[in-house]
């Protein structure tokens, strides 16, 4: 495990009701009216974020920020139960072996250790340490992507839920990077389980409640992403319900770490998630990352004229293994605190 986290087990599963919605859409209103911010205020708002959080470690907001995610399976399947209706056939694990070599029977699935291909895989979690050669290749990728094929990019953000990690978070990029695998969970195959699907009592998830909350159209998307990305992020800053429920993920008994008394902790690594997206017939593996200015696509997977779901599942996971190996790896060949989680129905 590469971040900390312990401490004791407080599970609460919490429902949205009226007048709490009700009170979010309000606050959607006047986050709506901030002004946009440019992509060039800040060289790479990752970098802006963990400069923050290491310069100003007795912040007076400290209590506010949102407590950070032990890269742990049971820990994210946590956060996932008790935020949406993910059914009890679902669940995060580990993904062993996808920087080991390019051999296929490397990539396996923990703790049930089945291969990826008798699997249904719905998205991954990548967490991977923050260095000055990370930081510099993510600057580079930032200016290509302001030139490369807009119009591309804006079918991206029409189609895909992509919030702002905003620095009221804190350190809690893990809570980012299981909500985007959450909120776009259904982008590829229909058997994979909808969040926002009403069926506990009738009664809408919190996340359901949060997505339903922000002001969601195709033309704000057009007019401004960045906006709209911005007033997704301080949504759920603000939405007390996911905040208790993040945090009290964090300090499930499960945690193999001590748990950060504060969110504004700086632990030097960040999470961001990949997701299995249907674009034009063809499945693509997508980046998202609360801290870039829009979803990364990474292009068609391997198998995609092949009508197998469990082909294309097996195809996704090691794409995505190829994606990290290539994008992250490559640049810190000495580094071994990477980690990779998928998010799976159990066999």
């Amino acid at each position: 495990m590469c971040q900390g986290i312990k401490a004791t087990s407080r599970y609460v599963t919490i429902t949205c009701d009226k007048s709490n919605e009700q009170n979010l859409k309000k606050h959607a209103k006047k986050i709506l009216m901030m002004p946009s911010t440019s992509e060039n205020e800040e060289e790479d708002r990752l970098k802006d974020i963990h400069h923050h959080l290491s310069t100003n470690k007795s912040s007076s907001n400290a209590s506010a920020s949102w407590l950070p995610l032990e890269s742990n399976p049971s820990i994210f399947t946590s956060y996932a139960e008790n935020t949406s209706h993910l059914p009890q056939t679902w669940e995060f694990v580990d993904v062993l072996g996808f920087g080991g070599g390019a051999k296929d029977d490397l990539l396996l699935l923990s703790p049930t250790e089945s291969n990826p291909s008798d699997t249904t895989v719905a998205g991954a979690i990548f967490l991977f340490p923050t260095t000055d050669a990370i930081y510099t290749e993510r600057s580079l990728q930032k200016a290509r992507l302001r030139k490369h094929n807009q119009r591309h990019h804006d079918v991206l953000s029409r189609n895909i839920f992509h919030l702002e990690q905003v620095k009221g978070f804190g350190n809690a990029c893990g809570t980012i990077a299981a909500t985007h695998v959450l909120l776009n969970s259904g982008l590829a195959l229909p058997d994979i389980p909808d969040p926002f699907n009403d069926s506990s009592g009738g009664k809408a998830s919190p996340l359901s409640a949060y997505k339903k909350s922000c002001i969601n159209t195709p033309d704000s998307v057009d007019q401004d992403h960045d906006r709209l990305r911005r007033q997704r992020g301080e949504m759920l800053v603000h939405t007390q319900e996911l905040h208790n429920i993040s945090d009290s993920s964090a300090q499930n008994t499960a945690s193999q770490t001590q748990c950060p008394q504060s969110g504004d902790t700086y632990l030097g690594h960040h999470y961001c998630a990949f997701v299995p997206v249907k674009i034009d017939g063809n499945i693509h593996v997508v980046e998202l990352d609360g801290t870039k200015i829009r979803p990364i696509d990474h292009g068609m997977i391997d198998g995609n004229n092949n009508n197998d779901n469990n082909d294309n599942n097996n195809a996704f996971l090691r794409a995505v293994a190829n994606v990290v190996k290539r994008e992250w790896m490559a640049l810190e060949p000495n580094r071994i605190d990477f980690s990779l989680m998928a998010l799976v129905k159990k066999a």
